[in-house]
């Protein structure tokens, strides 16, 4: 790997190495040092010592193998709906994180695949084989790349918005239109980044399409069409609604339900390695079921 960092104004007179481990944070002092002794750490082309002081727009290329961390397989068996030499398409059960995010976390889909003894792509240090996400709470159906050609051509697709996700998802209150289209725009909330929100400002598109499949006592059941990625965009568009999902504790209500009503039903793509397009659907959990003959 090969990272160019250039110098700005703040960080003239630092120590080349100081300033490397702060802009790299996967590098330890010690590997920088290595680094930077065995001539892999060059300012404008040369080589330096580790105490250099760096002038602004100074350029400091860096040249390393970037070591994958090891996963500890975790002990859990995920439903798979289809598998081939390129892909495995699983059914993430609810309360599932997708991949550790850090070093020290190790109960998630990723380490699941490992210890099912899946192959899965080396592409990022923690997120083997992983092409777009679910969140811990949402259920349902996803695509891993077992390989870097499949990675590769995954992500293309998602980028090109070539691939098809249908979510099923029960709200609160009734929708009187049969449909719905959000086009909302989402920026991450400066207040909690862990959280997105609706804004008019410095904000990206966000498109959802949402179908009542079935109006029931206090709630409707709803076919909902992502044409966009954005991180929990579905929950934030449904409370911005004033329809929240049942059980959603980030953006909904205290309903005190136990499970988040969204689930990922159908998934759409192009087969990397035979341009075949091909769907996957993940059946709905019993909560679901039951909630929906409940309120009839």
């Amino acid at each position: 790997m090969k990272k160019n960092i250039l110098v700005n104004k703040d960080s003239e007179g630092m120590r080349l190495d100081t300033f490397v481990a702060s802009n790299l944070p996967s590098l330890s002092r010690s590997r920088v040092k290595k680094l930077i002794d065995s001539g892999d750490i060059l300012v404008n082309g040369n080589k330096k010592k580790v105490s250099f002081r760096l002038k602004e727009n100074d350029s400091v290329m860096v040249s390393f193998i970037e070591s994958l961390p090891e996963l500890r397989p975790y002990s859990l068996r995920v439903p798979v709906i289809y598998e081939d030499n390129d892909i495995v398409v699983v059914n993430k059960p609810e309360g599932l994180t997708v991949h550790p995010p850090n070093d020290n976390c190790q109960n998630t889909l990723v380490n699941a695949l490992l210890y099912m003894g899946k192959e899965l792509a080396p592409a990022g240090r923690l997120r083997r084989g992983i092409v777009h996400r679910l969140d811990k709470e949402t259920s349902g159906v996803m695509v891993v790349a077992k390989n870097d050609f499949a990675h590769n051509s995954l992500v293309q697709q998602f980028k090109e918005r070539k691939i098809k996700k249908e979510y099923r998802a029960v709200v609160w209150g009734i929708i009187k239109k049969d449909n719905i289209t959000a086009n909302v725009p989402l920026k991450r909330d400066k207040r909690n980044r862990l959280k997105m929100k609706v804004s008019m400002f410095n904000a990206k598109e966000a498109l959802t399409r949402i179908e009542v499949l079935k109006r029931l006592k206090d709630s409707t059941y709803l076919r909902v069409m992502l044409l966009t990625g954005r991180m929990h965009q579905i929950r934030v568009h449904m409370n911005f609604l004033n329809h929240p999902i049942l059980g959603d504790k980030k953006y909904g209500i205290k309903d005190k339900m136990n499970h988040l009503f969204l689930h990922s039903y159908l998934l759409g793509l192009y087969h990397p390695r035979t341009d075949k397009y091909m769907e996957f659907k993940a059946p709905l959990p019993e909560w679901f079921t039951l909630w929906n003959k409940s309120r009839m």
